[in-house]
């Protein structure tokens, strides 16, 4: 029986994350017992995620991320290392649909039955269509009305987690809300007389700071594809009708649409960066940057 080339990728491919996946386990039956004042350890998927769960674990926990600040984490693939902490860490803490939690993480974790698993877009309303936003749009932290339900969903998980320290944690929640609810109101007072509540993005991840705060995203993206000839043509339109002053881009996305873009309709552009550790000042940060158009 003849095989094609791609059947025999894909049966490569599955061998080489068994074999990976089996050397992690190995190293962590093999490695040596540790010791009783190091901190147990809980992994998350994005830096903004890192940052919420950092705040309420205290310092009960390590917490460390997966995809690295300035990845992209539609693609990313966790390196051998990151497998490695998985299969130690106490529980992993995932947004819900980002790329490669679908995918590699997904895998890994079918690999390692008894790693506890938490979405934490999971209390996040759905959509008209009966599905999570998650699932409709995985950017849910962008949004200050969901990152507090970010924040009491990992709270949760900590408080069954180490239950001893419940107090300790419900405390900390209050103070992350509160921080966060101040970062709201900030946002709310910048925006107030913003000149223009249209802006575009490269890579449509701020469909729930849009929401939150009565603005329009125009995206160059299209459903993770770059855009067709008449795609462009027609944000250049909307762009030229809206007078929409700024085109925000992330150094994990190509920019050479959006300078096309900016060439044609005298738009700035200027740097955002949503998957940054200090959620409150990249959102205010976002906020200033289409306030003053630059």
């Amino acid at each position: 029986m003849k095989y094609s080339g791609h059947n025999i990728s894909r049966a490569k491919n599955f061998v080489l994350f068994f074999l990976l996946v089996l050397t992690c386990c190995i190293y962590s039956s093999c490695s040596q017992k540790p010791s009783k004042n190091k901190k147990a350890l809980l992994m998350v998927s994005i830096e903004p995620l890192r940052y919420f769960t950092e705040q309420i674990a205290g310092d009960i926990f390590q917490v460390e991320s997966i995809v690295p600040d300035g990845y992209n984490p539609e693609s990313y693939k966790p390196t051998p290392k990151q497998l490695m902490l998985l299969v130690d860490c106490q529980a992993f803490f995932k947004i819900g649909r980002l790329g490669f939690e679908t995918t590699w993480l997904e895998k890994a974790c079918k690999e390692q039955p008894g790693l506890k698993v938490i979405d934490t877009s999971d209390s996040i309303r759905t959509n008209a269509n009966g599905m999570t936003m998650a699932e409709f749009d995985p950017h849910t932290w962008t949004s200050a009305k969901n990152a507090k339900l970010i924040c009491r969903s990992i709270c949760n998980a900590l408080c069954q987690i180490d239950s001893t320290h419940s107090a300790f944690f419900k405390q900390n929640l209050d103070s992350i809300i509160l921080c966060i609810e101040q970062t709201d109101k900030q946002i709310h007072q910048i925006l107030a007389d913003v000149p223009s509540r249209t802006f575009i993005t490269v890579h449509p991840s701020l469909t729930y700071f849009a929401e939150d705060y009565g603005l329009r995203q125009l995206s160059i993206e299209k459903e993770g594809k770059e855009p067709a000839p008449a795609d462009i043509k027609d944000l250049i339109r909307q762009s030229k009708e809206d007078g929409t002053p700024v085109i925000l881009i992330q150094r994990q996305f190509s920019k050479t649409q959006a300078e096309i873009i900016a060439k044609e309709t005298g738009a700035h552009i200027a740097n955002i960066n949503p998957l940054g550790y200090q959620w409150d000042k990249e959102m205010i940060n976002i906020a200033r940057i289409i306030h003053d158009g630059k």
